[in-house]
């Protein structure tokens, strides 16, 4: 899990540095929260989490229905990762009209709360990492949001 939420921080410091800074502050400052509060079990979950981002989803051997995540920033990029032994699987992002093959190992930035994105996985077996980010966390560590990436 480490190393996935590693790589895929890696990949967002490149694609939307500021996006990177935002989230890396937010940890900080739930950090500092926790240790005011003396909140142990959220300053251990802390130290061990390898992500600037603040949300993680873990799905196995899963078909995802088409759908968007209303509650990510729009100007905010989620991170998929899909590994393990599996037949062709693809990813549809329909309301641009893209088809992407989600090959194990493939990594997917989208913003999903934008992008209409399903993944159809016809057989073996996989594991999926989806890193994205809420506004709720942000806004309680008064850390704004950052604008929409831009090209460099």
């Amino acid at each position: 899990m480490q190393r996935s939420g590693l790589l895929a921080s890696a990949a967002l410091r490149v694609m939307h540095p500021e996006l990177y800074w935002a989230g890396l502050k937010t940890l900080l400052k739930l950090g500092n929260w926790a240790e005011e509060q003396n909140d142990e079990e959220l300053l251990s979950r802390l130290r061990h989490w390898a992500s600037v981002f603040n949300v993680a989803t873990v799905m196995c051997n899963r078909t995802t229905q088409p759908h968007r995540d209303p509650r990510c920033p729009p100007e905010a990029f989620d991170i998929m990762t899909s590994i393990g032994p599996y037949g062709p699987a693809w990813m549809d992002i329909s309301n641009f009209g893209i088809r992407l093959a989600y090959n194990s190992g493939t990594m997917v930035a989208t913003c999903c709360r934008i992008a209409r994105h399903a993944v159809d996985v016809n057989s073996g077996d996989r594991i999926m990492w989806a890193w994205y980010m809420r506004d709720t966390v942000h806004n309680f560590a008064d850390v704004p949001r950052p604008p929409y990436a831009r090209r460099m």
